[in-house]
């Protein structure tokens, strides 16, 4: 945090307004597990000074916080311990491995309770982020390298953040900031095996409501929200565990899926980084139980193909929706023979031009080297009987669609947006299904990683339709005035978000420095209009 432009002014622990009267241990689901490893889930949201909504003003805070107490009454497992599973814990189990497996303890006296850190800023919000005005004029295009994502979060490690901590460490931190135009930023950062993008949407949504009345809204919005399903076993009987282990059939198909199984573990991988190892000691069983162990089947991560210490840069890029009507369009128009029988969305075309656009700004035009676009999938709809939106965790899984560098540089919006949706409707429920009843029985779930970073990859995440924009807390009824997916700065990171009902798409992008130039400069960009 730049000292002199952001001052921590408080910092404690808040707990449910009326919670737990008995301690409850949870114990994740396998997708949860299989999460653990990934960089917190979570987003900033900015908000312009309004009449009932001035940061100088003590009470704004005062009534959010109040509002996230009583929101934490749906939620009392957010305030709550993360720690491994033990071997006496999952012994009734079905499938009793606990390696690896996350549980949280809540309703104990001992709950780290949610971080919450209160800030000043001395900047105005002008300074710090376009308007939406600006960003749908001289800034549809906004380098957005310099916004200070870190300082809108709270300094708080979470549990997991190292797979060996979580001791007394809070899995949920947030952070109030003000700014001297009595603008404000609230910024959200759960431990990714509590949330996935569409829990944490679900959470502001119900805090906003409760938030809203304190500003004098409808009280009937607040009741309109959907309560959460915090059942994590609910996805695990999706997968057809037995106590006789793996069915070979269900292994079969899930090892089928277009899905990378790196493996974290692989110290002789070319380019192995002397930092990996420290990260996976938490939840690698004992040398004497791994000698015992057969390991499924797994490939070396690409580590030479990732420059961690080249510098990367981040730009936000508005595309209209009429932009976006007409890269569906052109792909439709575009589909090859084989592929007429999908019918491609706009996400898909947007990430379709996205992508061509990365590998040329890469130089892959005449590589015959293996290119990846490794795409996030939430499996709430993808399983049978399908759980409801309101299902809390983080069911995510990642596809990819692998190609050339020379096909993708080169090929019709057409043929990769189709490829895209081809490969989607691979992930079917059975499917779907399958994989988590596989990923079940692994050694750890831990050891393999479904994406990389770097030259060959490109790591996209969306949170269409999630209404980032329209979380209200102030009952102003206006949009935020920028809203930020949290996600590292690393080369080869893409994530889409809406602009509420507008049909316009931000797409963010992260790529190395001099890729970027070229990316930016690149005509195709604009092909489809801006």
């Amino acid at each position: 945090m730049t000292e002199s432009t952001y001052q921590i002014q408080h910092t404690k622990r808040v707990f449910p307004l009326n919670g737990p009267k008995q301690t409850t241990t949870t114990k994740l689901s396998v997708l949860d597990a299989s999460v653990a490893r990934f960089a917190p889930c979570g987003a900033i949201w900015l908000y312009d000074q309004a009449e009932n909504a001035d940061s100088r003003d003590p009470t704004l805070f005062e009534r959010l916080e109040k509002a996230l107490r009583q929101t934490l009454d749906d939620y009392p497992h957010f305030a709550g311990q993360l720690r491994w599973a033990s071997e006496e814990l999952v012994k009734e189990d079905v499938n009793s491995r606990h390696i690896g497996r996350p549980v949280v303890v809540y309703g104990s006296p001992g709950d780290p309770g949610v971080e919450l850190t209160i800030v000043e800023g001395s900047r105005e919000l002008s300074a710090v982020v376009p308007s939406q005005d600006e960003r749908l004029a001289a800034k549809q295009v906004w380098n957005a390298t310099d916004f200070p994502q870190n300082d809108l979060l709270a300094k708080t490690k979470l549990a997991f953040s190292s797979l060996s901590e979580f001791e007394g460490l809070p899995g949920v931190a947030i952070q109030l900031t003000s700014f001297k135009c009595g603008g404000f930023a609230i910024g959200i950062k759960l431990a990714h095996c509590l949330s996935d993008a569409m829990c944490l949407m679900q959470f502001a949504h119900g805090w906003a409501a409760q938030s809203r009345y304190l500003f004098g809204g409808d009280k009937s919005d607040g009741e309109k929200r959907l309560a959460p399903l915090f059942d994590p076993s609910q996805l695990d009987q999706r997968a057809g565990l037995t106590p006789t282990g793996p069915d070979p059939e269900k292994v079969r198909i899930a090892r089928a899926l277009p899905m990378h199984r790196y493996d974290w573990w692989a110290k002789d991988a070319p380019g192995y980084p002397p930092w990996a190892e420290a990260s996976t000691l938490g939840t690698r069983p004992p040398p004497e139980e791994l000698a015992r162990s057969e390991l499924s089947p797994s490939s070396f991560p690409p580590w030479p193909t990732w420059d961690m210490a080249s510098p990367v840069e981040h730009v936000q890029i508005r595309f209209t929706a009429e932009t976006i009507v007409a890269m569906k369009k052109a792909a439709e128009r575009s589909l090859p023979e084989p592929l007429r029988g999908y019918r491609v969305s706009r996400l898909d075309a947007a990430l379709a031009h996205i992508w061509i656009l990365i590998n040329r700004a890469r130089r892959l035009e005449r590589s015959q080297e293996q290119v990846y676009i490794d795409i996030t999938l939430g499996v709430r709809n993808r399983v049978d009987p399908p759980l409801p939106d309101a299902f809390v965790g983080s069911p995510i899984l990642l596809g990819y669609v692998a190609k050339p560098g020379s096909e993708v540089s080169t090929a019709t919006i057409g043929s990769i947006a189709g490829s895209i949706r081809q490969t989607m409707s691979l992930f079917t429920p059975d499917a779907v299904s399958a994989y988590i009843h596989d990923a079940a029985y692994e050694v750890s779930p831990q050891r393999l990683w479904q994406a990389f970073l770097g030259s060959q990859h490109t790591l996209v995440t969306s949170w269409v339709r999630a209404q980032a924009y329209e979380v209200d807390f102030c009952a102003t009824h206006k949009l935020a005035r920028y809203v930020q997916g949290v996600m590292p700065r690393m080369d080869g990171l893409v994530q889409v978000m809406d602009i509420a009902d507008t049909g316009d798409f931000d797409i963010s992008v992260c790529l190395e420095e001099e890729t970027m130039q070229r990316f930016l400069q690149d005509p195709m960009l604009k092909a489809y209009g801006f």
